[in-house]
């Protein structure tokens, strides 16, 4: 009886799991691309927004399961020195975020989650970043949200480069 039982349970749940297969096929399809970068803005407790000066971007997605971002401040400055000093190696450095990684889709919370396999920031590495995404009407703009808990700390705009 607790077989039969058994069985019934996961005859049900396959329907489910076809579903949500075909629906993290269809989210694949709409975000596997590159994007640039349109905005960056956070939000503090209170709710307050910031635009981020982070003005150059790019977000890559691909059909292997695949990303890359990279994040640049709008005075990202040339080295005055060769080589450059410590000083400016550091200052380069906090001015740009670049990562690399594995990436799912959880097509019921409409998130995807980064795997850092490699980036600037040592920290980075090993986490894992979960973005909330919406899409555009027509599909040529990709939103990530960014959350703290219930909380929204930012929010992004990447256009598809055509």
């Amino acid at each position: 009886m607790a077989g039969a039982v058994a069985i019934a349970a996961i005859a049900a749940t396959a329907p489910s799991m076809m579903a949500q297969s075909a629906d993290v096929e269809k989210i694949r399809g709409q975000l596997v691309g590159s994007y640039r970068l349109v905005w960056y803005r956070s939000y503090d407790q209170a709710g307050k927004e910031t635009v981020l000066p982070y003005t150059v971007g790019q977000i890559s997605y691909d059909g292997a399961g695949r990303m890359s971002a990279q994040l640049m401040r709008e005075n990202h400055k040339r080295f005055a020195s060769t080589p450059p000093t410590e000083h400016e190696r550091a200052t380069a450095c906090s001015n740009f975020i670049s990562y690399f990684g594995a990436y799912d889709i959880d097509p019921v919370k409409r998130s995807v989650t980064h795997h850092v396999q490699g980036a600037v920031n040592p920290n980075m590495v090993g986490s894992d970043l979960t973005r909330y995404f919406e899409f555009s009407p027509d599909g040529n703009s990709l939103f990530l949200t960014v959350k703290d808990g219930e909380r929204i700390v930012g929010r992004l705009q990447w256009d598809k480069y055509r």
